[in-house]
């Protein structure tokens, strides 16, 4: 209530208002409710609707993807799946991995997030747990048969949507020069709840120009 929102957006509009073209702005948030709100204020300032992105990370990144997902070895129309069907993935795949518990099946959805949260590949994620959990190798082992699975099935999990426009964005220096030419100016609202694949994902978004405001 601090007013954070009123701020971003007062500014967005402002920047249209100095001949800024919307095409150029980037605006993004956490949750759909929030995003529609700033919808709702930049188009009510600015007399209608304008061409500009705003929307949850989520929703724009997922958008990004649907654009260039043959980049990552997908179909444009990928499945996103829900914490449900990732369970199901996890416990289907655990009797066939030496080690692995069926019981343990939430641990490892656990560390399967917590890694793509930090934007680790199942090797990397490893190396990073390696001397604190003694079951490292079998973590290792079921994050990387869950990945083989989705990638064969042609679906992302929630946490795929930002990680896999990170790896994009890293990966494919044409398209991330068109993301950064067109997002000339990058707003980020309630950028205190960023996690580490978010951080990267607006770092790389905002690398054009540097042109960011949170």
């Amino acid at each position: 209530g601090s007013g954070k929102t009123r701020v971003l957006t007062a500014r967005i509009c402002h920047l249209v208002e100095m001949g800024v073209n919307p095409y150029n702005i980037l605006a993004i948030t956490f949750t759909n409710k929030a995003a529609a709100e700033m919808k709702s204020r930049i188009e009510a300032t600015l007399g209608g609707y304008t061409s500009m992105w705003i929307s949850t990370f989520h929703s724009m990144c997922a958008r990004i993807l649907r654009y260039h997902a043959d980049l990552l070895g997908y179909d444009s129309d990928f499945t996103i799946y829900t914490d449900l069907e990732s369970e199901r993935v996890v416990k289907r795949l655990c009797p066939n991995i030496p080690g692995a518990d069926v019981k343990k099946k939430g641990d490892y959805i656990w560390h399967i997030s917590n890694a793509k949260t930090n934007a680790f590949s199942p090797e990397e994620y490893y190396y990073e747990i390696n001397k604190d959990y003694h079951d490292a190798k079998v973590i290792y082992s079921v994050y990387a048969a869950y990945e083989n699975e989705l990638k064969t099935s042609n679906a992302l999990d929630f946490d795929d949507i930002i990680m896999q426009t990170v790896k994009l964005l890293r990966e494919n220096e044409d398209v991330r020069r068109y993301y950064q030419n067109k997002f000339k100016y990058v707003c980020v609202d309630e950028y205190q709840d960023t996690n580490e694949a978010q951080f990267a994902l607006t770092a790389l978004l905002s690398g054009g120009y540097n042109n960011i405001m949170v």
